[in-house]
């Protein structure tokens, strides 16, 4: 949280460690024992108290969580836009999880009860402390959100889990039993809609970072999506509109860096700080190895084919388009989120990131650009980029598609209000949209999420699963650049021969490898082993 920059860096170790002990809650939360003690003898008795157990609840969940090292990369391998370097078919750095993986199968699902226990911990114990009724009801709004939000992630990766809603003993958290996903769903969108009547619009400088009433509507908009209770979600998405709060920056770059992070764009994200709670994603694990980085994760020609071209047509359809010079006359998005090869120029050198000069398995020429910042000098492994979980760009391109899968009518007026705003920002100015055949706009809309939000959290995931394309998108050949112009004998490394990407490197081929079950990750096989009554998901030992 952000607002824990006003404390001194040595009380900000005292509210950290303080928490550790007042929550109680070890990372293996189904065979330990809640360490209650202490706050029945001497907590809950001020406001300052509240807030040290309420940032405790945000500390470590998916919303206060600073690290995902491995996991945001091998989830990025469960899409089709890129993949974890040194992957290979069948092992977990390319997006096959297995039940007893503990990256991230495992440590998902450990992140996520830690969290809801500390929320259950605190609803159960928040009324105790005397204090100004409304700052109270903001705080209780805050920690539903929090539990509400673990319980979406979670809905979406795994499908029902158990529904916690109280501290539980050892013997009942020892025989609990997937709730239905649609108790999960309907539950996380009550919680989510009761805490947004209460969660404020906006808040002062020193609480940026704390939840806001239009986190709790998006989250809520996204499950109605998922679940394509379209009309509801139009309706969730024009409350934050009507809002009025929250606005498309001129900037796209410079929103994933350190220097955006005050951006009325950013709806929920963690707020991190460098050398004291950093970000070790950024500068370090995206970071390409030319610049000096791990580079973790390549891009997948398909990714750098869906930037349209600067006329507003596709690669396929542009006159502008020329094979011999692929990325010139390209969306501005492109140069801003993807190192290009033989194109970008950074820190005053030339991309050269051919697969030719490497073993690894993956590599594909491309690198992620969107979240390296060029004239970074601190500590790679702990810069103070905040990671971004919702921009106000995903509400109005969300409201559009509900709308149109709704069946009410799209209008020049829609467009304008919506997926034009997100196109025509001042480092963008993408021509605008004017289809409005729901057929045709409906790609449009997918393609235009799909380059806007490219390797942002979960959000291509979740696409792919609800547009019901993952099948069709991830059991196939994924490609790296064009190495060649005669395939037939090339030697170097293995190029495709045939169709659209004719000399273009094979970075992975996972057709044949990939099952309409692993759209689901498993439940974590450590946790069957100590609660047996828990139901592993379908094609999963």
């Amino acid at each position: 949280m952000k607002i824990m920059k006003k404390f001194k860096y040595i009380e900000l170790i005292m509210l950290t460690v303080c928490m550790l002990v007042v929550s109680g809650c070890s990372d293996e939360w189904l065979d330990e024992q809640p360490l209650a003690q202490l706050s029945e003898s001497s907590f809950w008795a001020s406001e300052s108290d509240a807030m040290l157990a309420l940032t405790g609840v945000y500390r470590g969940g998916n919303v206060g969580h600073n690290t995902y090292t491995n996991e945001l990369l091998i989830m990025a391998s469960h899409t089709d836009d890129s993949g974890y370097k040194n992957g290979a078919v069948g092992v977990i750095y390319s997006g096959y999880l297995n039940p007893g993986d503990g990256q991230v199968v495992q440590a998902i699902w450990q992140r996520a009860y830690a969290t809801i226990f500390k929320a259950n911990y605190f609803l159960e114990n928040i009324d105790r402390v005397q204090m100004d009724e409304a700052v109270k009801a903001q705080m209780i709004a805050e920690v539903r959100f929090l539990r509400a939000y673990e319980y979406f992630y979670m809905s979406v990766l795994y499908g029902g889990v158990p529904l916690i809603t109280k501290v539980l003993t050892i013997e009942e958290t020892n025989s609990q039993t997937r709730n239905s996903l649609e108790e999960v769903v309907n539950f996380a969108i009550s919680e989510l809609t009761e805490a947004a009547r209460v969660l404020p619009v906006s808040r002062p400088e020193n609480e940026r970072g704390r939840i806001l009433k239009a986190a709790a509507l998006t989250v809520k908009g996204r499950l109605l999506m998922i679940h394509k209770r379209w009309a509801e979600a139009a309706s969730t998405f024009r409350e934050v509109i009507d809002l009025n709060e929250h606005i498309i920056d001129p900037r796209y770059k410079e929103l994933f860096e350190e220097k955006g992070e005050t951006s009325k764009e950013i709806i929920l994200s963690t707020n991190c700080i460098a050398g004291l709670y950093g970000n070790p994603q950024n500068q370090l694990n995206y970071h390409p190895e030319f610049y000096g980085g791990y580079q973790e994760d390549n891009v997948f020609q398909g990714l750098v084919d869906a930037f349209q071209m600067t006329d507003g047509k596709s690669i396929d359809e542009s006159p502008l388009y020329n094979p011999a010079k692929p990325y010139e006359n390209r969306d501005p998005r492109l140069y801003a989120s993807i190192f290009l090869p033989g194109y970008t120029v950074f820190r005053g050198r030339l991309w050269e990131g051919t697969p030719l000069n490497s073993n690894l398995i993956g590599t594909t020429g491309y690198g992620w650009k969107k979240y390296v910042t060029e004239d970074y000098t601190g500590a790679q492994n702990s810069s103070g980029d905040d990671i971004i979980h919702i921009r106000y760009a995903e509400v109005l391109l969300s409201y559009l598609e509900s709308v149109l899968e709704a069946g009410q009518p799209v209008t020049q007026a829609l467009l304008d209000e919506t997926i034009n705003q997100v196109r025509g920002r001042e480092a963008v100015k993408m021509p605008p949209i004017t289809e409005t055949n729901p057929d045709k706009l409906r790609e449009l809309v997918r393609n235009e999420r799909r380059v806007e939000f490219c390797l942002e959290r979960l959000i291509r995931y979740m696409d792919i699963r609800r547009w019901g394309i993952f099948m069709e998108v991830m059991n196939t050949k994924f490609y790296g650049m064009k190495l060649t112009d005669d395939p037939d004998n090339y030697t170097e490394k293995k190029v495709e021969t045939v169709g659209k990407y004719r000399g273009h490197y094979i970075a992975i081929d996972k057709t044949g490898t990939i099952k309409p079950e692993n759209a689901l990750i498993p439940i974590p096989l450590y946790e069957i082993n100590i609660n047996p009554s828990l139901q592993q998901n379908p094609g999963y030992n």
